[in-house]
């Protein structure tokens, strides 16, 4: 696993896996680039909350296993994604388990913050699901690695994800104001020294 998990996972989003996304469901590339992008971050941060529950990451990945999108889901070298399966109703058990009762209120949560349709919400969020899972599965990452990297980079992560999102999840603004001033602090440190 590379040191930024977000990034990596970002990097197999394609232009071309967003316009299609964007034609299929009528909403602008940049709507849909960004509904990704926080969908992803939405479901590493519930993952991050789960990580109590030993069970839950050998569940997911026994889930995955045998999930027609993992089975047709293809990681290229190039960072190119290949989708041949459908992935709403696969999507929805990994999102039961590590949101529970609060699946649909985030689903709408991304519809609201980022200003797509419910169902496109709904939808990118059952593919990002499967999409991060299914690339955890291919990459052999074991519970233990996964929790110390997502752990490591959960603020990093958090500062990707709207603030009525993060509410939802229970994570505190505090973490995110204190990132930005150490970011800011750094940036004036550096831009003092350039002159």
């Amino acid at each position: 696993m590379v040191a930024y998990l977000h990034n990596q996972l970002r990097s197999f989003i394609s232009p071309f896996l967003v316009s299609k996304f964007s034609k299929e469901y009528n909403e602008t590339e940049v709507l849909m680039k960004k509904s990704i992008e926080t969908s992803i971050s939405t479901i590493l941060i519930g993952l991050n909350n789960k990580f109590d529950d030993k069970n839950l990451y050998d569940e997911l990945m026994e889930y995955i296993s045998n999930s027609e999108f993992y089975i047709d889901v293809k990681f290229e070298a190039t960072k190119t994604l290949i989708i041949n399966s459908s992935f709403n109703k696969e999507g929805c058990k990994p999102l039961n388990l590590i949101f529970s009762n609060k699946k649909d209120r985030i689903s709408e949560m991304i519809s609201n913050e980022i200003g797509v349709k419910s169902e496109t919400a709904s939808a990118i969020l059952n593919f990002s699901a499967m999409f991060v899972f299914s690339y955890f599965k291919s990459q052999n990452q074991n519970f233990k690695s996964l929790q110390l990297l997502i752990n490591d980079q959960k603020r990093m992560i958090l500062s990707t994800v709207p603030e009525g999102i993060r509410l939802l999840l229970g994570v505190s603004t505090f973490e995110i104001i204190e990132e930005k001033s150490e970011s800011s602090f750094t940036s004036n440190i550096f831009s003092f020294f350039l002159g």
